[in-house]
């Protein structure tokens, strides 16, 4: 396996208040790695950057051996490097299969003329976007609420949605911020019966999420952050063993 995502050295402020202070880790291809540490660690932070939303003040990531430090987020995700949100997102008024359809890439209307002209080229893109929409909702258990507005979903549904428009934008890598928050215990096993399939089938997954016994399931290997920084990485069973991780999460001992 080789690095697929590079992190050296990131910093990044804000009002003068240190979010990340230096983060430095690897990725590489074909793992489920686990992002996991205490609340205002600076993870989600981080995922902003990585995926084009917030510059860093200094360092750089690379991704498939390409510079995207400061890269626009678009172009981020042209690149195969797609993350989800913590809080569902979504537009109202719009069903499921139109949230889908939205994240397709080289979509036919992208451009004025061919939005226009709706030549035979168009059309077979959107007739690709709109099977792989269908398909993507089948393998998610989306398919039987495919014409519901997002808005009459359950927070479980949302989420997996969520992963929905990751996937139709074809991704390489996907970073998941806490994929699991506020679902139902039920949705929680479907969602990481999920991963794991996207997994196996290839896909390189970071995984932001604060259920350990989930993190200890799923991921291998696991990198630790704690105000802002790396703290440690390895399997499971070793940063679960580390004096420096048991302290960031429960408080030094006096």
């Amino acid at each position: 396996m080789s690095a697929l995502l590079g992190v050296r050295g990131i910093t990044r402020s804000f009002y003068g208040v240190s979010a990340l202070s230096g983060v430095d880790f690897e990725i590489e291809e074909g793992t489920l790695t686990g992002l996991i540490g205490p609340n205002g660690a600076g993870k989600s932070t981080l995922f902003n950057i990585v995926s084009g939303a917030f510059a860093p003040d200094r360092g750089n990531i690379s991704f498939a051996g390409e510079d995207i430090t400061g890269r626009a987020p678009r172009r981020i995700v042209e690149r195969g490097l797609v993350r989800t949100f913590q809080l569902a997102r979504g537009f109202p008024k719009l069903s499921v299969f139109q949230h889908l359809m939205l994240y397709g890439p080289h979509q036919p209307g992208e451009h004025l003329w061919s939005a226009l002209s709706r030549g035979a080229a168009g059309r077979k893109r959107e007739a690709e976007l709109a099977e792989r929409a269908f398909s993507i909702a089948k393998r998610l258990r989306l398919d039987h609420v495919i014409d519901n507005r997002v808005t009459h979903l359950s927070g479980g549904q949302k989420k997996l949605l969520e992963i929905g428009r990751a996937l139709m934008a074809e991704p390489r890598m996907i970073l998941l911020d806490e994929p699991m928050a506020g679902v139902n215990p039920t949705l929680t096993g479907e969602i990481a019966a999920h991963l794991s399939e996207l997994h196996r089938s290839g896909i390189t997954i970071c995984l932001i999420e604060h259920d350990m016994a989930l993190i200890r399931e799923l991921c291998d290997p696991v990198i630790v952050m704690a105000e802002g920084k790396t703290l440690t990485e390895g399997s499971f069973a070793a940063v679960a063993a580390d004096p420096r991780v048991q302290e960031a999460y429960l408080g030094r001992r006096h």
